[in-house]
């Protein structure tokens, strides 16, 4: 469902939250919220740290197909979800995902993750 500038639904705040980046430099305040027709989306609100991020709405059947098609699971695989040019966006969003524990790090590499 990847958002086009004609079909970008209303979505309700569900709940805020904080977490650490993948760093644990600073701490993430992000949504999660709801459309029209029950799907879910995450939204980056903050960033204590001073990183720029893109602040657009990201659909959770986006980020679940990005997250299945890769393993091991990287920032990388995240960069088409977004809008703007930031590249710091992906890895927050990935250590939303984290906080959230939908995915979790590989113990043999750093910021690599597989899906919970």
């Amino acid at each position: 469902m990847k958002n086009t500038p004609n079909s970008i639904p209303q979505i309700k705040p569900l709940r805020i939250a904080t977490c650490p980046t993948l760093s644990g430099k600073s701490s993430l305040t992000y949504a999660l919220g709801q459309d029209s027709y029950k799907a879910i989306h995450i939204k980056i609100k903050a960033n204590d740290g001073g990183g720029f991020f893109s602040s657009e709405w990201v659909a959770w059947e986006d980020i679940e197909a990005a997250i299945n098609s890769v393993e091991p699971i990287t920032s990388i695989c995240l960069r088409s979800l977004f809008k703007g040019k930031s590249v710091n966006s992906s890895g927050f969003l990935l250590s939303i995902l984290r906080a959230e524990g939908l995915v979790e790090s590989l113990p043999s590499k750093v910021r690599h993750f597989t899906t919970t």
